[in-house]
Formats: structure tokens, sequence, C-alpha cells
């Protein structure tokens, strides 16, 4: 009986090295910081609507696009503009695991709501991406998927989404 105890409070502790009990702060590590590539100054505001992580989930439906970008304060930039994403590559999900970002999936929504767009991403460096707007000036609001992988079947996602205003 004596030996049963420690085993067991040792397995306990074990077993709690891969726990990471507080999901919504590993999410907030995901959070990106958008800029624009001329004035980094400039931060963009996102949202974050639904998201699949270490056995939690929560599903929103992200604003039509036309609330959203009538009601919202957002940035207003000019058409030659590129705009900078920086998104945490590596995310702990545990005293000794972490989540790697596998994919992200960028798409613009005009304010009508109708013709969603796949936006390409291109990766200027580790961790940091850039896409053009686009050169119709009009309210456009974005949606930001991030993917993260843990293993072989352990897959996890998070979703933000923000508007731009492009003038000419």
């Amino acid at each position: 009986m004596k030996k049963i105890v420690p085993l067991i409070l040792g397995l306990l502790i074990l077993a709690g090295c891969g726990l990471y009990t507080d999901i919504e702060e590993q999410v907030e590590q995901t959070t990106p910081k958008i800029t624009l590539k001329s004035t980094p100054s400039t931060k963009i505001k996102t949202s974050r609507t639904d998201f699949q992580w270490n056995g939690a989930t929560a599903s929103a439906e992200y604003p039509a696009p036309q609330d959203f970008l009538n009601y919202q304060t957002i940035v207003q930039v000019k058409n030659t503009e590129k705009v900078q994403i920086v998104v945490q590559e590596k995310v702990k999900v545990g005293i000794m695991e972490s989540a790697y970002l596998s994919n992200m999936v960028l798409t613009m929504i005009p304010e009508s709501g109708e013709d969603v767009i796949k936006i390409p991403l291109k990766e200027v460096e580790s961790g940091i991406w850039q896409f053009q707007v686009p050169s119709k000036p009009r309210k456009y609001m974005y949606t930001l998927k991030e993917f993260y992988s843990a293993g072989l079947d352990i897959n996890y996602y998070v979703t933000y989404y923000f508007g731009l205003e492009v003038a000419s």
C-alpha cells in the first residue's frame, strides 16, 4: 500500500504534464496581429468567431457584411496597400506539447455579401504573411481561418474576421 500511493501520485503528475487546462489562453495565442505594410503602427482589429481547440468547440456566426461594415470603425487603406498578418506558428497546448500552424485561409466578402473570394496569402518570412487589397474602392469584410496541428489526428482551428475600406 505504501508503494502504491507514490506510484499513483507519480502517474497523476506525469499524466498532467500534457494537460494545459486554460483553453481560452491557448486560443488567445492564435490572435493575428494585422497591420498595413506601409505603416505597421496602424493596427487592424480582429474579432474571433468560432474555434475547435483541445476538445472545446465554440460555434459563432460572424455578422452579415453590411451590418459589420456599416456599424464598426474600420481602417481605410489605399488601393495600392499591402496588409501584413503576423501569426503565432507554435502554440503551447501543454507543458510538453505544442500545436503548429499548418494552413491559413483568407476570404474576402464585399459589402454586398455576394461573391466570397479566397485571397492568396504570400509568406514573406516565418510567421509573417501579406496580401494585396483590392483595387476597387469599397468596404470589404475578411475572414481568416487558422489551422493548427498537434500530431497525426489532433487538429485545431480558429476563425477571425476584420474589415477594410479601400479608397482610391
